[in-house]
């Protein structure tokens, strides 16, 4: 299958996706549209300060930058979110090289303070899973953003091949285990793994 093809299909995935679940899970797309780059600004209002916020806004868009230079259509291929400037790298590529170029790029972006690669090689992807995987995400989101003792959605939400990941920063332990009960409470995940950071309330 071409790239042209797979990446139409992609797109009607999506659409299909965004425009179904928040009926199912009565959540608005506004509301389902907040996971990466929202997600970064909704928890700049608690453990994170505007500063910190705005400092991983311009490492992920550095990184971007970086990858578009080298070649632009990876873009389409791989999300890149950043929290205190630890950097989650998840999506699927062509070949080991791209993979470990994408890494490398990561690494020279001013203020990375880690990077958490999670790409895969292209021959497991599969159109049938990938929409598998962004029911799953939707999912997770809309479970989130309803439940009243979680205060807000500050919390970046990937899933990959049915393993979702977690990337944050809280002081709230018990406001992060439920997250993960949402995350366990969703049918065909596989693994939920966790790169919160805990914080005691104060201290950076």
């Amino acid at each position: 299958m071409n790239f042209i093809k797979k990446f139409s299909q992609l797109k009607k995935i999506n659409i299909i996706i965004l425009l179904v679940l928040p009926l199912i899970y009565g959540c608005s797309g506004a509301q389902i549209a907040t996971s990466s780059a929202g997600a970064a600004v909704a928890a700049s209002e608690d453990e994170k300060s505007l500063g910190d916020a705005f400092d991983d806004i311009t490492i992920g868009l550095g990184i971007k930058d970086r990858i578009f230079m080298y070649e632009a259509v990876l873009l389409t291929k791989i999300n890149v979110n950043v929290e205190n400037g630890k950097v989650l790298l998840t999506g699927i590529l062509a070949d080991q090289n791209q993979r470990v170029e994408v890494v490398r790029l990561a690494w020279k972006q001013v203020g990375v303070k880690e990077v958490i690669n999670e790409i895969e090689i292209e021959e497991s992807f599969n159109i049938k899973s990938y929409a598998e995987d962004k029911i799953i995400q939707v999912q997770l989101i809309s479970k989130v953003l309803a439940d009243k003792n979680i205060k807000k959605l500050k919390y970046n939400l990937e899933v990959q091949n049915k393993v979702i990941f977690i990337l944050g920063v809280t002081s709230n332990e018990e406001e992060l285990e439920r997250v993960f009960e949402h995350a366990r409470s969703i049918k065909g995940v596989n693994d939920i793994i966790s790169y919160v950071d805990i914080i005691t309330p104060g201290k950076k």
